[in-house]
């Protein structure tokens, strides 16, 4: 499976979910959660439902919308 935003194939074009301005994209999830996160503090529960839902799901991404300062996460449907 292949993730077309990670790989730069496609541009992410996701709206934002409270204002609906242009999100911007701030990388995998899993990144995020990846491997210096046994060194701080975090709700494993939290981070082990991330990781399942990006495998399950599609490719989960992080992503910031500057007009409103929200953050939330994006599932991008992978290819195969």
């Amino acid at each position: 499976m292949l993730c077309p935003v990670c790989n730069g194939i496609v541009d992410m074009q996701v709206p934002c979910l409270s204002c609906g301005g242009t999100v911007t994209d701030c990388g995998r999830l899993s990144d995020w959660t990846g491997p210096y996160a046994p060194y701080e503090p975090a709700d494993a529960q939290a981070v082990s439902s991330a990781l399942s839902m990006q495998s399950e799901a599609g490719c989960c991404h992080a992503v910031y919308c500057p007009s409103c300062q929200q953050t939330s996460e994006a599932i991008i449907t992978q290819w195969e």
